[in-house]
């Protein structure tokens, strides 16, 4: 069975053809590789930019993968060898996460493709001078890594169970851009 990464997006045609791909996404790069095709799926509700509600959560683009290429911060930018726009034939199912994998078998049909292109190739150096443009991702970056210096500088592997909670619940409400105190983990035993 051969699958199919699907990945629920704001980014545009021109932005996803200027960045030679899809990133910056929490992937495992050996499964991401293995996909055959990537299709981009619409996501007019993201609170950094706003898109067409016409066409929220509808199929756009079908890529091939090139590589998956890493940033600093463990964060993937899907490299696409070649590309053709899509109809609305596939439809976002509804998942909290933005990457998910589904069978190609079952999905391919649904579209209709339009002519298949060649990607220009983009370097990673290109890539990642592109994201940090963006000022999203760089405050998110640089909030990250001051929030990490903030926390009890222990290694993970000397911390107590309770200290890894905490250092955890810290980087969480760093990344949601919410109090500390927002932040629960809950454990439960049956």
């Amino acid at each position: 069975m051969s699958s199919i990464l699907l990945i629920f997006t704001s980014k545009q045609r021109d932005d996803i053809i200027e960045l030679g791909g899809t990133g910056w996404w929490k992937v495992d790069p050996v499964k991401a590789r293995k996909a055959t095709h990537v299709i981009l799926v619409h996501n007019a509700h993201d609170r950094m930019r706003s898109g067409d509600p016409d066409r929220h959560g509808q199929s756009f683009m079908i890529a091939t993968i090139r590589d998956v290429v890493q940033d600093e911060d463990g964060r993937w930018l899907i490299q696409f060898d070649e590309f053709a726009t899509t109809d609305a034939g596939v439809e976002w199912p509804g998942y909290r996460n933005p990457v998910t994998y589904v069978d190609s078998d079952e999905i391919l049909g649904q579209l209709t493709l339009g002519d298949w292109k060649k990607m220009a190739p983009v370097s990673l150096d290109i890539a990642k001078g592109i994201r940090r443009r963006d000022d999203a991702s760089v405050s998110r970056m640089e909030a990250r890594t001051e929030a990490s210096s903030t926390i009890d500088p222990v290694p993970i592997g000397a911390m107590t169970f309770g200290q890894i909670i905490d250092h955890h619940r810290a980087l969480l409400a760093n990344d949601l851009g919410v109090d500390l105190g927002a932040v629960r983990i809950s454990i439960e035993t049956s």
